[in-house]
């Protein structure tokens, strides 16, 4: 896990190594173990380095292949490196034992094809030095972030947008379309950011520099092989077993110390299960308790713990000790959301207790029909409403707008009133919490990812495999995984996700309707290794990492909440009379928008202060 930066085809006024170096610095959290800078006339390259697998100095970046023709700065794990090493390479001789030298030969061999033959999270530059052809890659669920800008002094590419703007070639201005995106949906999705003429290169996809013509690639994505379905319960339950467990055992490989959040539920107790099984020695687990009974679940970890011989830790935390660690949680953030601050504390305490890697549970929920979205989604599909006439629904809209201010009632409002009565319209209902001309006089609505859910409810898959690729490719894309990445890096803390091995979830998106229904919680995976998990693990009420937010941004992170919001009024970002009403009948108990829709803008707020972020109106 690194930090990388690149600029491709720098003009000669540029200083390119001082710009790298600059860069590079604004991402030591990243890479604290080793920092290095290559040049040639086409292209800089950047990298920090977090070690973790092959610790000696000779597996630094960036790292030139044993012929010299390649070049890379690498961000990430291949996680098959020694399958790829042993079946695919064979009669190299290696200077490393590294995965990144994996990388350079793999491309030497196959070029592109290679990227079909890895596993793992991975962003990365790669320069072929005789051809001057760059490749800027992305893995295929955007577990590790890349972000790039075209300008007059170069093509920029970084882990960070901060490492971006340390460039000091990107202006510092908001983009007017991601700011609308970020109000409705609390995130930006790729390529849309938050910062003008800066993108977000979008997962399973690579750039292609060649001489002047630079191309965009996508080499992969959900759904694309309709052509099958898993409908046999049997045997998928064996395969899926099995793909778990070789999915594990690969997320296991590290040369520094690491262990297992435990959360204790469904997810992280099964990955904690597959440890105990793969490998002969105790297992490190890692829990987050808390004194509020409301919010703790050791009991649920304790159990596990004691089912699988673990050891044990048990990392105990105030509710007033999570809360004093928000504002440096805010500074941290590379990218606003309304949800990284949870993050940032497990991560922490995780670190603090000397590990470098944990194993997560994330993407358990998104596989197999954890949320309640999935039902949600299922009844909309199943209900008459979206069949009646657009006047009708609308009306009907209108009039529970006028007589309710709950907000699920308000929530079935904003469906009865969509323009198209489809599953792509609804999807997004599920999550937003303004509409963007609420709060912005002028508006743009070019929104990259409604496109997106009309591919994907178009498919001809079964529903709640549609349902899956979209919350993969939206909030655990734009939310969860960018959060896990930016709040753990903070600490230079590594966070593995198995659930998100390629193989398992192309088997859990070609699960039949069947299979996957949830009629008792993440049915199909519970029961496929039912041996595996305590029945009261399995039967527990679904918790998450939950805080009583709504209490503390009306009462101790009252004033860190409205000095953001003031950010936005004093660059006039957002109407501040709306908000203030919004706010203040908020503050005195009323339901109609819940603490996220405050929130996020706060913290939107901070970040752009804190990046000195101006808005041109």
């Amino acid at each position: 896990m690194c930090g990388i930066s690149a600029i491709i085809h720098p003009k000669e006024k540029l200083h390119v190594r001082e710009a790298l170096l600059r860069m590079n610095n604004a991402m030591t959290h990243r890479g604290p173990d080793a920092d290095g800078i290559y040049t040639n006339q086409n292209i800089g390259l950047g990298h920090r380095r977090l070690s973790i697998i092959d610790t000696e100095n000779s597996a630094n970046q960036p790292m030139l292949s044993s012929n010299k023709n390649w070049v890379i700065a690498f961000n990430g794990e291949i996680y098959n490196y020694v399958e790829l090493k042993a079946n695919e390479l064979q009669g190299i001789s290696f200077q490393t034992e590294s995965d990144t030298e994996i990388i350079l030969e793999l491309f030497q061999k196959f070029g592109t094809e290679a990227l079909s033959k890895l596993k793992g999270m991975f962003a990365f530059v790669l320069h072929h030095i005789p051809t001057n052809e760059t490749f800027v890659v992305r893995d295929r669920y955007g577990m590790k972030p890349l972000y790039y800008s075209i300008q007059k002094e170069g093509f920029f590419v970084a882990s960070e947008v901060r490492a971006l703007l340390a460039s000091d070639s990107i202006p510092r201005i908001l983009n007017r379309s991601g700011l609308e995106e970020y109000i409705e949906t609390q995130t930006v999705c790729a390529p849309n950011t938050l910062i003008e003429n800066v993108q977000l290169l979008e997962a399973g996809h690579y750039l292609h520099f060649k001489k002047t013509q630079t191309t965009k690639h996508c080499y992969y994505r959900l759904l694309d092989d309709t052509s099958y379905e898993l409908t046999d319960k049997k045997s998928s339950q064996e395969l899926l077993r099995s793909t778990m467990r070789e999915s594990v055992m690969q997320h296991m490989r590290a040369d520094v110390p690491f262990g297992a959040f435990l959360s204790g539920g469904i997810d992280s107790s099964l990955l904690v299960g597959l440890m105990s099984e793969v490998r002969s020695e105790k297992i490190n687990t890692f829990q987050i308790s808390f004194e509020e009974e409301a919010f703790d679940e050791r009991k649920y970890a304790q159990l596990v713990a004691k089912k699988f011989n673990t050891n044990h830790h048990e990392i105990n935390l105030s509710a007033n000790d999570f809360l004093k660690d928000i504002p440096a949680a805010i500074a941290a953030i590379d990218f606003p959301s309304g949800d990284g601050p949870n993050t940032y504390a497990v991560s922490k305490a995780a670190k603090e207790a000397g590990i470098t890697v944990a194993i997560s549970g994330l993407g358990g929920d998104e596989l197999f029909a954890g949320y309640p979205v999935f039902q949600y989604m299922q009844s909309i599909e199943q209900s008459f409403l979206l069949k009646l006439s657009y006047p009708l629904r609308k009306s009907a809209s209108s009039l529970l707008k006028a007589t309710t201010s709950s907000r699920s009632l308000r929530k079935k409002a904003e469906l009865l009133g969509l323009p198209k009565a489809n599953l792509a319209s609804a999807f997004p209902l599920v999550r937003n919490v303004w509409k963007a001309n609420e709060l912005i006089t002028r508006t743009t609505k070019h929104f990259e990812i409604e496109n997106n859910f009309n591919f994907i409810f178009a498919k001809k898959a079964p529903l709640l495999n549609r349902i899956s690729a979209a919350e993969i490719e939206s909030y655990m894309q734009h939310v969860l995984l960018r959060d896990s990445d930016q709040m753990s890096m903070a600490h230079s803390l590594e966070i593995r996700v198995p659930f998100l091995d390629h193989n398992v979830v192309e088997l859990a998106t070609h699960l039949s309707n069947n299979l996957k229904n949830p009629t008792s919680p993440k049915k199909f995976l519970t029961e496929s290794f039912a041996d595996l998990l305590p029945h009261e693990v399995v039967n527990r009420k679904k918790m998450g990492f939950t805080l009583p937010w709504s209490v503390w941004i009306k009462n101790e992170l009252r004033d860190f909440t409205e000095s953001g919001f003031q950010v936005l009024f004093d660059q006039e970002v957002v109407n501040e009379k709306v908000l203030k009403t919004a706010w203040n009948k908020f503050l005195l108990g009323n339901e109609e928008k819940s603490f996220i829709s405050f929130w996020h803008l706060s913290v939107l707020g901070h970040w752009m202060k804190n990046n000195h972020i101006n808005f041109k109106s």
